[in-house]
């Protein structure tokens, strides 16, 4: 029962995520392709970086075990390449994830830590290192745009390659909701968490920009809510969430407003060693 639980979860995650994707398609790449921009194998790229992830989760798959396993990597995959910059360079990418994948296999034995953001923000790093530190699309960089709050919602923001669309990311919640075994308090309490800071930073400065964070919506809905990464009791969850709101939005404020909630769930994830270490110590 608890396996077919769980796989139920893993199909729900992976096809709440598809109009995301295509909505991908259609900001980083063909309304760049409309601006001839780019060719149009470049309309794919969103896809593409799912596709490898997949790929090569696949190949690692049939390597370990012989055989292709449904599990949560089948997610982390997919998720990982959707919150990945634009201007992500393909091989990079490919040899990276790769990498990063197989090492966390190994690190995973010894350390608890979200696999997603790990990943993610060491392909980042490398990636801002060896190219421009941007995550606008070639389309944002050439042009200045000024966005309603409609379009925000829509996903016109710049952000993830398929994870800016926030109507998107709400309908995938709405839905989540009704599966039991999925952890609907995390995505509020981040929120409004976070909200509660952004408004009291906007009566004070009027700057309104971190009202609207696609990322953050994301984040919290498909990569803060991992069963394997975030903490089962309701009390433990809330604690998490509003640490995991606070904190993203503090960093915001003096980092990237889109990396943030990564780099926070990661650091948080990384807390839970801290309890595991204390409990072996007093069991020795």
């Amino acid at each position: 029962m608890k396996n077919y639980k769980t796989k139920d979860l893993i199909i729900q995650n992976i096809l709440l995520l598809i109009p995301l994707i295509i909505y991908g398609l259609y900001k980083n790449g063909y309304l760049i392709y409309e601006k001839k921009l780019i060719s149009i194998v470049g309309i794919f790229k969103p896809l593409y970086l799912v596709l490898i992830g997949v790929i090569i989760k696949i190949i690692i798959d049939l390597i370990r075990y012989k055989k292709i396993k449904t599990d949560y990597n089948l997610v982390y995959s997919v998720l990982i390449g959707m919150i990945m910059p634009y201007n992500i360079n393909i091989y990079i990418y490919i040899i990276a994830f790769t990498l990063l994948y197989i090492l966390s296999i190994f690190l995973e034995k010894y350390l608890k830590f979200n696999k997603v953001c790990f990943i993610y923000l060491v392909i980042i790093l490398i990636n801002f290192l060896l190219n421009e530190y941007t995550f606008k699309s070639i389309l944002e960089l050439k042009y200045d745009y000024s966005f309603s709050f409609l379009d925000l919602l829509f996903g016109r923001s710049v952000g993830g390659i398929s994870s800016t669309n926030i109507l998107f990311s709400l309908i995938a919640y709405s839905i989540f909701i009704t599966n039991f075994y999925y952890k609907k308090d995390v995505p509020l309490a981040i929120n409004a968490s976070y909200l509660l800071l952004a408004i009291i930073y906007f009566l004070f400065t009027n700057n309104s920009e971190y009202l609207l964070n696609s990322d953050l919506v994301f984040g919290s809905i498909f990569i803060a809510t991992l069963p394997m990464y975030s903490p089962y009791r309701i009390k433990e969850q809330i604690i998490y969430s509003i640490l995991i709101g606070l904190l993203t939005f503090l960093l915001s404020l003096y980092f990237n407003s889109i990396i943030s909630i990564y780099l926070v769930i990661f650091i948080i994830s990384l807390l839970a060693n801290i309890k595991k270490i204390k409990i072996t110590k007093v069991v020795k």
